[in-house]
């Protein structure tokens, strides 16, 4: 008995000691070191393309977040901030507004009561910013509202661009986000968030 009630307690513990002695010294880096890699691409991209490359950002945005590694962002999104403005923080509330509006549209045509319950609650949280329970809940597992979003996204991404919204502090990237964004661009951010919204908003 006791020898069982050990195994019950210290197998999972060692098991979760283990598995994260190895993430923290072999995969950790290698996500820092790629999670950087990728934002200096995007920024080289965003520069040189413009329209083009927050087109492309914003269509793989939430690509992004479904492996994680838009958590590496807010380093270079500060130094970008210090240099006058932040591309990645607009091109971010355009992705996550556009996988709102794709999963606001599934709680209005489905008839199944689980689904409606987790798109309606998850599609208000995309608004406000936090886009991980619409997608993992409802977009991924649909899949066309995962592409919609993102194709409606590029849109967004070159409106951006087009316009030169920039953000001057971080924040909740979603409608809430307009207190983060430059006070010349705020009227110019809803505009793009709303033709991004109309977009992607498919029943």
């Amino acid at each position: 008995m006791l020898k069982g009630t050990i195994g019950f307690i210290f197998t999972p513990t060692l098991s979760l000691l283990i598995t994260g002695f190895i993430t923290f010294v072999a995969i950790g880096p290698f996500l820092f070191t790629a999670g950087d890699a990728l934002g200096r691409g995007i920024e080289w991209l965003y520069t040189v393309a413009g329209p083009l490359g927050g087109m492309v950002f914003a269509f793989f945005y939430s690509p992004i977040v479904i492996t994680g590694l838009h958590q590496s962002f807010p380093p270079i999104e500060l130094q970008l901030i210090a240099a006058g403005g932040s591309f990645i923080f607009p091109i971010a509330s355009m992705a996550n507004a556009a996988q709102g509006a794709a999963c606001l549209a599934v709680y209005l045509t489905t008839r199944e009561k689980k689904l409606k319950g987790v798109a309606g609650a998850s599609s208000f949280s995309a608004f406000l910013g936090i886009t991980e329970p619409a997608i993992f809940g409802v977009n991924l597992r649909l899949r066309y509202p995962l592409f919609i979003g993102m194709g409606a996204a590029a849109v967004g991404g070159a409106l951006v661009a087009l316009m030169n919204i920039r953000a001057v502090a971080l924040g909740a990237a979603g409608y809430l986000g307009f207190v983060s964004i430059r006070a010349t661009d705020i009227g110019r951010f809803f505009i793009a968030l709303l033709i991004t919204t109309a977009i992607s908003f498919r029943r």
